[in-house]
């Protein structure tokens, strides 16, 4: 899959992507979908076992979108495309972020997954 983005706004981040599928959707059909990630958080703990401690926590997901539907049967040689749009929140930092993109079918069985780094520029 090969992916671009726009940012039609400050808080708004689209992602359009297309590609080709790599085996033959059975089963029911399935999904393309995308979950954008953050890392780099840090949690204050104030209380329990790590109290006072500070925890970083990375590949935080952030928002988890449908692409496109894929039909039951489809080839591996279908044409899948579908755009769909972040909303950023304060303190969002493209260098901090990633998309990981994946097929699964109804099953909710993971078929395919595809990392792209956010460009510094968005």
């Amino acid at each position: 899959m090969k992916v671009t983005f726009q940012r039609a706004n400050p808080s708004t981040l689209q992602a359009s992507f297309t590609g080709t599928l790599r085996s033959r959707m059975e089963g029911g059909g399935g999904s393309v979908v995308v979950a954008l990630y953050e890392s780099g958080l840090v949690t204050d703990c104030g209380r329990g076992e790590n109290k006072g401690k500070s925890l970083l926590n990375d590949h935080v997901v952030r928002r988890l979108e449908k692409v496109a539907a894929v039909r039951d049967g489809a080839s591996a040689r279908k044409t899948v495309s579908g755009s769909v749009q972040f909303p950023l929140w304060d303190g969002f930092r493209a260098s901090r972020c990633g998309l990981v993109l994946f097929v699964q079918n109804a099953a909710l069985q993971v078929l395919g997954v595809q990392h792209f780094d956010l460009p510094d520029n968005v």
